[in-house]
């Protein structure tokens, strides 16, 4: 149809990291022929009224990436912004009615949604996931393709999915698949340059484009005496963050990055004063007026942890391809001395088989906005804000738990 463009949606979602040991098929085991019309989502381009039309072979639009270095605008500008995403019901219940995939054989399902990427993929999440959401056999499957910043030299391209559940009581208890594929699985990686990465399997090559965030400072607040930048994030939500910290009390802050797109409707938490929230988020901010009106992270969901969701929080999308030049693992270790000579320059712990790294998490978690009311109320009386919201992690709920932070905070001494 002319002035329609459709492509599968490989979705921004939460970051599930993968290892061979959950493969539930052995390393090397051939890729099972897949022959299924298993629905992805769908995107439609609304056509715009136009004297000259596009072309119907004309390219899906991407976004340009500039070079870091100190540019004033906005580093990453989308192009075509009017080309809205639909998402059709039908498509879901086609989805979820199809039986030909075996959700459970990670190499099949593999091979089936590697086979559909386009030939050249943007990878926006700063720890360099790229996501997808499926609907198979009854369920809807979240996942990823992630060619990880310590092992991609190496061969190494990490594929996760799990069964997501819009209503998890407590912990998820769906099916998770993941394994780590290499030259022995038939997928071959090859750096084109420190941005630009190919995969090669049965005959098909993506190119997997990077994020290249500049990491220059923030242009639009100033840094207090005691604080250090870090790094600039992206998020799976598509917020863009800076990585604050401060030397005399070894803490770290998120700050909203407004210097570029937003895209997420932030407003007025029910009329208090230099409190925000994001409406699609949930992500609560605190407005610090005393450094430029900038918006500092200070709760998000208890929801979208516990379905691991876009809006988990941006502790799980550090800015990997710049772990070396930012030092992010030295601050870790002073913001969190027990790990002291136990992790690696991207945070991963030394002493653990598995992949696991120090998550960066200092904000509240909260359930009801009765929970956000009782942490607000101690936020109040807090004589240094900032710190008052790097020991948000610290919570566990309401009430009771509240009025023991409170205390915990009154007495406790600065970690050197």
């Amino acid at each position: 149809m002319t002035g329609f463009r459709v492509l599968l949606l490989l979705s921004i979602v939460m970051a599930v990291g993968a290892c061979s040991s959950g493969a539930s098929t052995p390393a090397g085991t051939p890729t099972p022929e897949v022959d299924t019309e298993i629905s992805l989502f769908i995107e439609t381009a609304i056509p715009e009224v136009s004297d000259n039309p596009a072309p119907s072979n004309s390219q899906v639009p991407v976004a340009t990436i500039t070079s870091t270095g100190s540019a004033s605008g906005p580093q990453i500008v989308f192009q075509n912004q009017n080309e809205q995403y639909l998402l059709f019901n039908q498509r879901i219940i086609e989805g979820l009615s199809a039986q030909d995939l075996d959700v459970h054989n990670v190499d099949e399902v593999f091979g089936y949604i590697f086979s559909r990427l386009p030939d050249e993929v943007t990878v926006y999440p700063s720890e360099n996931y790229f996501y997808f959401v499926l609907y198979a056999d009854g369920g809807q499957w979240w996942g990823n393709f992630r060619l990880p910043a310590r092992t991609r030299a190496d061969g190494d391209l990490s594929f996760a999915y799990f069964e997501f559940e819009d209503f998890p009581v407590g912990s998820r208890s769906g099916d998770t698949h993941a394994k780590m594929f290499n030259e022995p699985d038939g997928v071959f990686v090859h750096e084109q340059s420190r941005f630009v990465w190919e995969v090669e399997y049965q005959g098909k090559t993506v190119e997997f484009h990077f994020n290249e965030l500049r990491q220059e400072r923030p242009r639009s607040f100033a840094l207090g005496p005691n604080e250090v930048f870090i790094q600039r994030t992206f998020d799976e939500s598509g917020l863009q963050f800076f990585l604050i910290f401060n030397r005399d009390h070894n803490y770290f802050t998120w700050i909203l990055n407004e210097e570029e797109i937003v895209p997420e409707l932030i407003t007025e938490f029910e009329d208090i004063p230099d409190i925000y929230i994001g409406r699609k988020s949930g992500f609560l901010f605190w407005n610090d007026v005393e450094h430029g009106n900038r918006k500092v992270l200070m709760a998000i969901r208890r929801a979208s942890v516990q379905r691991n969701d876009y809006y988990d929080g941006p502790f799980d999308q550090l800015a990997d391809n710049y772990a070396v030049e930012t030092k992010v693992a030295e601050y870790m270790q002073r913001a969190y001395p027990d790990v002291r000579d136990n992790v690696d320059v991207y945070g991963y712990y030394l002493d653990r088989e598995e992949s696991l790294r120090v998550a960066i998490s200092p904000y509240y978690t909260y359930g009801e906005h009765d929970d956000i009311h009782a942490y607000l109320a101690l936020f109040e009386g807090a004589t240094d804000p900032l710190d008052f919201i790097s020991h948000g992690s610290a919570l566990a709920g309401s009430g009771g738990a509240l009025a023991q932070f409170e205390q915990d905070i009154s007495t406790s001494t600065p970690v050197q």
